[in-house]
């Protein structure tokens, strides 16, 4: 019997660790948390978390690692991938000066066609403007400047540094056309290109753990590791949303709906963000939402909610639910809209709401945002939905997410690891196994017919309490900055 695949995804605030045999079957799965107040930040808590996992796997013989984790960070390493200062994660929107005063010159290049996608504020190469001019000590200490988490992990493994075209995708540096760093771009933003980590296939085994790593982790020296992907195009990859105009929706720490494409419409400009896909000339189409499992983090935090608890709390109030919006925005919002500013809020409230209520307005408040979303990535409205990521655990939330859309819902088995199934299936490609699979059949969540008045009257309030919102944060910053009289 074959060893198991080892799949390692570095998440927003936790890294999980999955045991898959070759067929796709889990044989073990763990989850380690990031130690620290920003853990986050912190290449070396993810380091640590990972020799954690293994530890509580086993230490277990592998065939292969392989690898996922977020995109849009700025990680800057030294050669051996310890970082030389804290980590800028994918949501920090430090790089929008930045953005602003590079304007001008991406636009006489055409950067928007050539990257892929209008430049944004949170992508990489905008944070190393902003590492440049507030710690210029660290950007000449850094080796590399890794824009993926599952990249200082590799070099951490293996010393070799190297990212993915998903990944790269995100820094607004890689022509998506032929998936190159872009030196004219580069160059317009003083980016050096020296320090950006070589764009290798994602089912490319770069090297095989060191000596020194694997007296770290725990795993045998020389066993290969496999780049892997970005996670938005690892989850697309592992959520069994194959079929042309399937789309696939991820709820995580942070949340979106993609749908895989071929590149022959590149230069067609289009409403959402693009990704390269693993394969190439594909891509992955992805509309990100920035509070999605962190907004019910905050609220189970807020209102001492574990996961039980909070489920039949969800379940009680499902009956007969409130007539209660949340706005998500609790870190700004990128899509449909992108605005760094606005901030969540709850409209409706009375004397009569208590926890529940809220607790369950900022699950269909989430569910709202994805609904807001979903023209953009699925015009004609009729794509298969699959769900994955960790919202698919919730026996409430999946449908009160197909109530709010009036689709069904597919869960795959396994849904809420579709990133490292992603990850897994590179692996096993690239180690040149046959694609035998047990099997990922789930279960389909219906729509409500009777739920169906009520979405579309929260569709419209969401929509209009957004625009207020909006509106209400820009003239709170008039009031902020007025002179005040005598």
């Amino acid at each position: 019997m074959r060893a198991p695949i080892l799949a390692l995804d570095v998440g927003s605030s936790a890294l999980k660790a999955v045991l898959f045999e070759t067929d796709g079957r889990v044989a073990a799965s763990t989850e380690a948390g990031y130690e620290g107040v920003d853990g986050g930040r912190d290449p070396d808590a993810w380091w640590r978390a990972a020799r954690a996992a293994v530890a509580a796997l086993g230490r277990p013989a592998v065939a292969a690692v392989t690898l996922s984790g977020t995109m849009e960070n700025l990680i800057p390493v030294d050669a051996a991938g310890r970082p030389v200062c804290p980590a800028v994660p994918y949501s920090d929107p430090c790089g929008e000066p930045f953005l602003a005063a590079a304007a001008g010159r991406l636009e006489a290049l055409g950067a928007a066609a050539r990257i892929g996608n209008p430049p944004e504020p949170l992508m990489t190469a905008f944070k190393i403007g902003w590492l440049r001019r507030h710690a210029p000590e660290a950007l000449a200490a850094a080796a590399f400047l890794l824009p993926g988490a599952k990249d200082a992990l590799a070099l951490r493994l293996t010393g070799i540094a190297a990212t993915d075209a998903a990944t790269a995708t995100t820094t607004g540096l890689m022509a998506i056309a032929d998936r190159r760093w872009d030196p004219e771009i580069a160059a317009a933003l003083d980016v050096p290109l020296d320090r950006l980590p070589p764009i290798r296939p994602a089912a490319a085994v770069l090297g095989g753990i060191t000596a020194t790593a694997a007296a770290e982790i725990g795993l045998a020296a020389g066993t290969p590791v496999v780049n892997g992907c970005g996670d938005g195009a690892a989850t697309t990859l592992g959520s069994d949303c194959h079929a042309a105009g399937d789309v696939s929706l991820h709820l995580g720490t942070t949340g979106w709906l993609a749908r895989v494409v071929d590149d022959a419409g590149l230069a067609e400009p289009r409403p959402v963000y693009r990704l390269a896909h693993p394969a190439e000339r594909t891509l992955v189409e992805i509309t990100p939402i920035l509070s999605a499992g962190a907004a019910v983090a905050w609220a189970r935090r807020l209102f001492g909610y574990d996961g039980e608890r909070a489920e039949a709390e969800l379940a009680a109030i499902d009956r007969a639910p409130p007539d209660l919006l949340f706005l998500p925005y609790l870190a700004g919002e990128r899509f449909p809209f992108l605005d760094t500013a606005v901030r969540g809020a709850f409209h409706g409230l009375d004397a009569g709401h208590g926890p529940a209520d809220l607790y369950y307005a900022v699950l269909e408040g989430v569910a709202l945002a994805v609904e807001a979303n979903l023209a953009a990535i699925d015009p004609a409205g009729t794509a298969r939905l699959c769900l994955a990521g960790g919202g698919a655990k919730s026996a409430v939330w999946p449908q009160m997410i197909a109530d709010l859309l009036g689709r069904p819902v597919t869960i795959p088995h396994g849904a809420e690891i579709a990133t490292a199934r992603g990850a897994f299936l590179l692996a096993r490609r690239a180690l040149g196994l046959v694609a035998e699979d047990s099997g990922s059949a789930g279960r389909t969540v219906a729509p409500r017919a009777r739920r169906r008045a009520r979405a579309q009257r929260l569709a419209a309030g969401f929509a209009a309490a957004t625009g207020f919102a909006r509106a209400l944060k820009i003239a709170a910053d008039g009031i902020e900055t007025a002179p005040t009289g005598p």
